[in-house]
């Protein structure tokens, strides 16, 4: 098995570690649930009509029919509909007891002011009937899940304004080397700007987690030590940018020994990206990511965002999606699994974009999707399928 399989078998076995709180409804999104919502109503509750029209009984369809009411949403018949007998219907409102068809305004013609005739014989019933969606007491979304857009209207329709959801970690982010300057700053001869740090925090806030802090810090093991400690006090979760490989500034690694983390990996087995380290003491977690912007992106899309959501009890399956490479890909080392920056294209297409290296930033700027190099293979041809993962 690979080390990038490892490390992913790994994940999945990680027991979750959170607390539990509840919050009201509107605060609901994106975060993970950890209660089945169950529905307290059939949905829809009644009959309803799915059109504008006219409720009557099928068998009298072609008929001249009375018009007894008029139902807009929200009422309820007060009238019950006979033979050759119809009620006037809005979409939304209950269809009359014993009604089994609606057909639609467009299909009427008026005789009269209270008589109606429906013209089209192959009428459909255009009716959505009680409990079809859904029945009193079924699972509406289950424990786990990391609530989106849609599922607020789901919770807010089964009667939720609070939600019992996990609490999100206290994270802070640490940036490390000697090279490395404020975004604000200019560099100096041998200097530039830290931008991993902006990158990361942003990817974090994305989940919806509390960033509590950034330090940007030298490469020195007793400034590094100290800023460490200080961060575990007050925080869930440490992230260090840069450090993380085995050159003589790189003191992350030394730094979570000297500590007793225990250390789940150092390297990944991908490319680029491979220097990244997982460690946990006691509930302290501490993530060591390159210090490459481009490895630092893909690290924490194809591990640590997983990782997170599986400590806070997330039933999370990142998007991956099949597309027909737009050309040819080619590598001279298959001995990693491998990621490429790439381009979705308007008709579904893996398009290439210049990448250099895991250094590359810029290519950052043109993609909106990672391509993923399976171990072993050194080339995707043009037209074959391949998988990417959307940004």
């Amino acid at each position: 098995m690979s080390k990038f399989n490892e490390i992913q078998k790994l994940i999945a076995q990680l027991p979750a570690d959170f607390k539990t709180e509840e919050v009201a409804l509107e605060n609901a999104y994106n975060r993970i649930l950890q209660k089945d919502v169950l529905a307290d109503m059939d949905m829809p509750p009644f009959n309803k009509s799915a059109m504008d029209g006219y409720a009557c009984h099928l068998e009298d369809i072609g008929n001249k029919l009375e018009v007894l009411e008029v139902l807009q949403a929200g009422m309820m018949p007060t009238k019950k509909v006979g033979k050759n007998q119809c009620s006037k219907i809005m979409t939304g409102a209950a269809v009359p007891a014993a009604c089994d068809c609606v057909f639609k305004i467009e299909d009427s013609e008026n005789y009269g002011k209270n008589h109606v005739v429906c013209i089209n014989p192959k009428t459909a019933k255009n009716i959505c009937y009680q409990g079809e969606d859904y029945q009193t007491g079924d699972v509406l979304l289950k424990k786990g899940t990391l609530v989106n857009v849609s599922q607020i209207a789901v919770l807010a329709g089964a009667g939720y304004t609070k939600v019992k959801v996990s609490v999100m970690p206290k994270i802070t982010v640490i940036a490390t080397g000697s090279e490395l300057v404020d975004p604000h700053k200019k560099p100096q001869p041998g200097q530039i700007r830290n931008s991993n740090a902006s990158q990361l925090i942003t990817q974090l806030r994305k989940m919806n987690v509390e960033v509590t802090e950034d330090k940007l810090v030298s490469d020195d093991y007793e400034k590094l030590t100290h800023v460490f400690i200080q961060a575990l006090k007050d925080n869930d979760i440490v992230f260090f940018t840069g450090g993380a490989s085995f050159g003589d500034f790189d003191f992350i690694p030394g730094i979570l020994k000297k500590q007793e983390f225990n250390v789940f990996w150092e390297t990944t087995g991908m490319k680029p990206g491979n220097p990244m380290s997982f460690s946990q003491k006691n509930n302290k977690y501490c993530f060591g990511l390159s210090g490459n912007p481009v490895s630092s992106l893909i690290q924490f899309e194809f591990l640590a965002k997983p990782l997170i959501y599986k400590l806070l009890g997330a039933n999370y399956t990142p998007l991956r999606i099949k597309a027909k490479m737009g050309f040819d890909y080619f590598r001279k080392k298959a001995d990693r699994f491998g990621v490429v920056p790439v381009i979705i294209g308007n008709e579904g297409d893996i398009e290439a974009i210049p990448f250099h290296g895991s250094a590359h930033i810029n290519a950052l700027t043109f993609a909106n999707a990672l391509l993923e190099v399976p171990l072993e293979e050194t080339n995707i041809n043009k037209g074959e399928m391949a998988y990417v993962r959307p940004l």
